[in-house]
């Protein structure tokens, strides 16, 4: 099993380019899924690859509408 399952806050929050603070604002919104293990809070790479998707569809609508 070389591809990890969970990724931490710090690295999810560097990987996407946003502060680990709006990665917290995005958890409690609810824009993006946690597995909480004991203390840790991890992201699955497949919740980072949806708001990613997310973003970009929301992106290009704004621009349409313009």
């Amino acid at each position: 099993m070389s591809e990890r399952l969970t990724i931490g806050l710090k690295e999810a929050s560097e990987t996407l380019g946003i502060s680990h603070w709006t990665l917290r604002r995005y958890i409690r919104e609810g824009k993006i899924r946690v597995v909480r293990i004991g203390r840790r809070v991890l992201l699955e790479p497949a919740e980072l690859a949806k708001l990613v998707s997310y973003g970009r569809s929301s992106s290009g609508d704004e621009g349409a509408a313009q």
